[in-house]
């Protein structure tokens, strides 16, 4: 059984595994936090300097 995950919940998933609250990543990189969730549920999207944002901290913590 092969799982097709998009970009979006492969990081969610990783979020959720380093213990990273949507409210305390969304502070970080400044949206609220039902836009974070949003974007994770791939309903908007986040301007590029901060999805590079979100990326790059949920990157940081797991290595």
């Amino acid at each position: 059984m092969e799982l097709n995950l998009s970009l979006r919940h492969s990081y969610r998933i990783l979020r959720n595994q380093k213990k990273i609250k949507l409210k305390a990543l969304a502070e970080i990189i400044g949206v609220s936090v039902p836009m974070l969730s949003m974007y994770e549920n791939e309903i908007v999207n986040l301007q590029k300097d901060k999805e590079q944002k979100y990326r790059s901290f949920i990157i940081t913590l797991t290595e």
